[in-house]
């Protein structure tokens, strides 16, 4: 039996693998087809701009002013929120 927790602390999340080039979409209609393929091609986008972010992300660790996030959208470090 596996833990998620092993002696470096949690693994990383894992990344789906790719998805097969093309289904065979051959017995849909041309409507269909154009309809499966817009979703397909709108997924590959949102892939890509995940792939980026986590890549900022991982940047962003080493050295905070490297991406421009939501947290240092200012190319500002990330400051802790004063404790209350």
């Amino acid at each position: 039996m596996s833990s998620a927790v092993g002696p470096r602390g949690p693994r990383p999340p894992t990344v789906p693998p790719p998805m097969q080039e093309l289904p065979d979409l051959s017995h849909l209609t041309e409507e269909e087809r154009n309809i499966i393929m817009a979703v397909m091609d709108r997924q590959k986008e949102e892939e890509e701009k995940e792939e980026a972010m986590l890549k900022c992300v991982v940047r962003d660790m080493a050295k905070p002013a490297a991406c421009k996030t939501p947290r240092n959208a200012e190319n500002q470090p990330h400051q802790p929120s004063p404790e209350v």
